[in-house]
């Protein structure tokens, strides 16, 4: 029979993870899981009023995050934290004290290759604040299912 806890190696993994991530400044719960990938092209940042907000397409990273299971939002939200805190370190967005990160998946292109964004799938945002030198985070409406 499978015991259902965690094994010593998959916990000494998430002490190690949760150390790395908290000593960069992110704090949260779901510091277990290594952040995806999201290429230049697949991000986009703004600045609005008081906070920033982040755009991240994750359609590329949709076989890894399926692949994952159940892990898949730990791993979305571990992507969104290290992306807020990597905007928020830019000399242009360093003085929001918030960002909104926005997780879509553009699900087509038009004639002339940029998004078309009247299709995209979205699986909801998580939104970070700065808290003296770290990176926490303040809303999660996150909805995705693998």
């Amino acid at each position: 029979m499978k015991s259902r806890l965690p094994s010593a190696f998959g916990l000494l993994r998430q002490a190690v993870l949760l150390g790395t991530l908290s000593l960069a400044g992110i704090s949260s719960a779901f510091a277990a899981a290594a952040p995806l990938v999201v290429e230049q092209g697949h991000r986009v940042a703004a600045a609005k009023d008081t906070y920033l907000i982040l755009v991240l397409d994750l359609k590329p990273n949709l076989a890894d995050l399926q692949k994952s299971g159940a892990q898949a939002s730990d791993l979305i939200r571990a992507t969104a934290a290290r992306y807020a805190k990597d905007y928020l370190a830019q000399p242009e967005f360093s003085s929001s004290p918030k960002v909104v990160v926005y997780l879509i998946s553009v699900e087509s292109m038009d004639e002339y290759n940029r998004a078309k964004f009247d299709g995209m799938k979205r699986f909801g945002t998580i939104a970070f604040e700065k808290k003296g030198d770290e990176v926490v985070l303040t809303e999660d409406k996150l909805s995705f299912s693998p």
